[in-house]
């Protein structure tokens, strides 16, 4: 039987902070990393962030396109730092959204206003986009595999 005397615990709950650098469209579109991305999301129409680094993934390794991220492989993980934190300023600034059931990316009408307020595509971005084309097929197995995956995961838990 407990000892009514001695002191309870106390329950503390730690809080996290992190800090953000504020982050104007304007900037984003300056950046040609961040808006290539949009891009990429763009026509690709809804992709999970695995799908997108394993696309940075292909591109760096069988295309020889450098799209400024550093790419760490554990495995058969591949790790894009840099892309979680464009990610997160995209989602901040509301160019992408992420579809709460799939946890996949999409483009959201401010992110349409915002490529159709850029309007300047480059040979570069257009071969860029070709090519994020030929990779669709591996990209979308990537996703569904993830889907699979999550689908198998919420049935057990119910």
């Amino acid at each position: 039987m407990p000892d009514k005397t001695s002191p309870q615990q106390q329950k503390t709950k730690e809080l996290k902070t992190f800090s953000v650098q504020v982050v104007t469209l304007d900037q984003i579109r300056n950046d040609k990393r961040k808006s290539a991305l949009v891009y990429i999301i763009k026509s690709l129409k809804e992709v999970s962030e695995k799908g997108l680094s394993y696309l940075i993934n292909y591109l760096k390794e069988e295309k020889k396109i450098d799209l400024g991220y550093n790419i760490i492989k554990i495995g058969n993980k591949i790790i894009v730092k840099e892309l979680n934190d464009d990610i997160k300023l995209l989602l901040y600034v509301g160019i992408i959204e992420m579809d709460l059931k799939t946890r996949k990316l999409r483009l959201t009408s401010n992110g349409q206003e915002f490529l159709e307020g850029i309007k300047v595509i480059d040979k570069d971005l257009e071969q860029l986009l070709q090519l994020v084309e030929e990779y669709r097929n591996k990209i979308v197995a990537i996703d569904e595999e993830i889907s699979l995956i999550t689908t198998s995961i919420a049935s057990r838990r119910s």
